[in-house]
């Protein structure tokens, strides 16, 4: 599938807000079923959606998605979030991609 795929994530921690954008490069094909995975160490991340169900995807306009996150290291580890793409009925992603997370401020009390 002809699709692009961006990513920012916005925030000193422990709470990140991640903004996904896609776009269906195709000059006439929109993409129907298409949908986001974020795959993280669960242990170091709470992801408030891990699933985002996409709308019809009409050619050469920008989807943009977001999402929080919770760091939950005190240790300031980071990890990496992974985005997988996925169209209804085919069985791998057609589009991945990976987000190095940065380190989380320490929780002020």
């Amino acid at each position: 599938a002809p699709l692009k795929l961006s990513a920012n994530v916005q925030g000193l921690g422990p709470m990140f807000r991640l903004s996904i954008e896609v776009m269906n490069t195709s000059t006439n094909q929109p993409i129907m079923g298409a949908y986001v995975m974020l795959v993280t160490n669960d242990t170091l991340y709470i992801l408030e959606k891990a699933y985002i169900s996409l709308p019809l995807l009409v050619p050469s306009l920008t989807y943009t998605f977001n999402t929080m996150l919770r760091c939950t290291s005190e240790q300031g580890i980071t990890d990496s979030i992974n985005v997988f793409v996925y169209v209804k009925g085919k069985c791998s992603p057609v589009l991945t991609a990976m987000i190095d997370m940065p380190a989380s401020e320490s929780i002020i009390l």
